[in-house]
């Protein structure tokens, strides 16, 4: 305990200012992401079916697994992260809003097929109503929002995982101790957004979600000018696209690693999309509930990141990664059974130590193995394989099995495969992946790079590349 304190006071203290922006903007950012994220889902599988959601998460991997690879490249080639990621931040904020207008459209149409429906004020609505969306544009004006929205997000928390990795590495920080910020939003912003949409809605006398929206755009107008205020300088790689590419495709342990962070990123996407609907459907608790395990899970993350580089340090990024997912197997069978929802405070403590220690895993292994000028690049396929392909297929084919098989089968499956997904890449590591990676590392990397900085501006050096 006494470590912990110790550690989380070394993360604040002494203050460096650019630093103290960093966290502030992982703290917003990520309190927007987890006001409005579960509340999303749930309404998104109440205004349309499992084989269209399945349909939406398709074409969401698609789109978010090319993305934040295209992001990379060219904030890498251009040095313009900075423009990049507040643009991107400032979409991902408001773009969820019309997703409430479509709860209301979907609400009367029910109301046209059973006679009445009780909305806001308590005024009774009658088959003649009107809404202001016809019936058949509900799903793709859905699919358009989600899509936009997952694209804008991605290339958001790619560059600035990458700026982040950029400014600790110059101010002589350790990037998880600033990344500790965003997810300490996760122990209050759940709850305060589940005791808030509870106290509403007992009031209004139906369940209102609106309210979550409007706080996740409120932390991302407030982001807005101390993302502006960022100063960061990245290394600009004059290599085209194409050796690019083919420097990261040649180093086969890099790729078996990002193979096995896809299905983090699997489990994760699953587990973030469809935890609210198993709670509000085969457990049928309360939203507070729902926020207190979000709140564990929060905390999780918090103490994950805490002791991440010690972990990853002492165990080796590709053993911590086979961790992470063997722990997702173990969690995902006991939500099989699960019938206790007071368990929940149990299994989502132990998320911090699943999704979040992998995904961070990941920028740990991309710092170290990027070329010079590359680390965007190199950071863009982490997101791509994590919040991108395996995301999307988590959500994809989670949707699928859940409209098949149920949710909490669908938990199983998940579990059988995160378990021998472990099994097997920790068996190919320690056989033949180790031996790869050290001859890489052994390997000068040098290179001729451009440095800039969050306007632009540029200068020529010849660097050696140093593991962060």
């Amino acid at each position: 305990m006494e470590a912990a304190f110790l550690y989380v006071k070394s993360a604040i203290f002494p203050i460096n200012l650019e630093l103290l922006k960093l966290k502030t903007i992982y703290f917003l950012f990520y309190s927007s992401l987890f006001a409005s994220l579960p509340y999303v889902s749930i309404i998104s599988t109440q205004i349309v079916n499992y084989q269209q959601l399945s349909i939406i998460f398709s074409c969401v991997t698609v789109i978010s697994t090319v993305g934040p690879i295209v992001t990379g490249f060219v904030a890498d080639k251009l040095g313009i992260y900075k423009p990049i990621i507040i643009t991107a931040a400032f979409i991902v904020g408001f773009i969820q809003l019309p997703i409430l207008w479509l709860e209301t459209a979907h609400k009367i149409h029910v109301a046209e097929r059973n006679d009445t429906v009780q909305l806001a004020g308590n005024v009774t609505l009658a088959p003649s109503s009107n809404a202001a969306v016809p019936r058949d544009y509900i799903f793709p004006i859905l699919l358009m929002i989600r899509v936009v929205g997952f694209i804008f997000f991605d290339a958001a928390t790619t560059l600035l995982d990458a700026a982040g990795l950029a400014m600790t590495k110059k101010h002589q920080g350790d990037f998880a101790k600033q990344k500790t910020a965003g997810f300490l939003s996760m122990i209050f912003i759940p709850v305060l957004c589940g005791l808030l949409i509870d106290a509403i809605s007992d009031k209004l006398g139906y369940k209102d979600y609106s309210i979550a929206f409007y706080i996740a755009t409120g932390f991302i107008v407030i982001l807005m000018p101390i993302l502006y205020r960022m100063e960061v300088e990245v290394q600009m790689n004059k290599q085209s696209i194409i050796s690019t590419a083919k420097k990261v495709v040649g180093m086969i342990d890099v790729d078996v690693f990002l193979l096995a962070e896809i299905f983090v990123g699997s489990c994760m996407g699953f587990h973030m999309a469809f935890l609210s609907v198993y709670v509000d459907v085969e457990l049928i608790a309360s939203k507070t509930l729902y926020g207190l395990a979000s709140s564990c899970g929060g905390i999780s993350a918090v103490i994950s990141l805490s002791v991440a580089k010690p972990i990853i340090d002492r165990l080796g990024e590709a053993n911590t990664l086979a961790f992470g997912l063997a722990l997702y197997s173990v969690r995902f069978v006991i939500f099989y059974f699960l019938q206790n929802p007071w368990i929940l405070i149990v299994t989502e403590s132990l998320e911090g130590f699943c999704g979040f220690l992998g995904i961070t895993t990941g920028s740990y292994f991309c710092a170290a193995a990027a070329p010079p000028g590359m680390l965007a690049s190199l950071n863009g396929i982490l997101a791509a394989a994590t919040m991108g392909l395996g995301r999307g297929l988590g959500t994809a084919v989670g949707s699928f099995l859940i409209s098949s098989y149920g949710i909490r089968l669908t938990y199983l499956l998940f579990a059988i495969l995160s378990g021998s997904i472990a099994i097997l890449y920790l068996t190919a590591y320690h056989l033949v992946l180790k031996k790869m990676e050290r001859r890489r590392l052994a390997q000068p990397k040098r290179d001729e790079v451009t440095i800039a900085n969050a306007n632009g501006d540029s200068s020529k050096g010849d660097i050696e590349a140093t593991v962060l």
